[in-house]
């Protein structure tokens, strides 16, 4: 009824060695795992200082643009405000010609000459 010791133990050899062939594949792949989770986090790491470094240049980016914005905005105030004052020096020189403040006509400086009244 029992089979053969012989055959029994060389089964068991036989289901052994599977047992310890599996065994084997199974620590070669945690192995190969475990060194491609290194590279991971080496890769994880390399992206984390990669980001740090893109947020301190986008900052120094925005800073440098709104700087040069501030000086072109500074450039349209002052050009605005000249044009302004500009514009304000010809109505005030128009207004002056109209009312007669500032002569029109010949540039001579000598005054007109005085009406000679009759001699009573």
């Amino acid at each position: 009824m029992d089979p053969d010791p012989a055959n029994r133990v060389q089964a068991l050899t036989v289901r052994m060695e599977e047992v310890a062939l599996i065994m084997r594949n199974n620590v070669e792949t945690v192995q190969e795992r475990a060194g491609k989770l290194a590279d991971v986090d080496e890769r994880a790491e390399a992206l984390k200082e990669s980001s740090k470094q893109f947020g301190k240049t986008s900052i120094r980016l925005k800073r440098s643009y709104d700087e040069e914005n501030s000086c072109c905005n500074q450039k349209k105030r002052k050009l605005g405000l000249v044009i302004v004052v500009g514009v304000l020096v010809i109505i005030l020189i128009i207004v002056l010609l109209a009312t007669g403040v500032i002569p029109m006509g010949s540039s001579s400086s000598t005054p007109p000459p005085m009406p000679i009244a009759p001699e009573p």
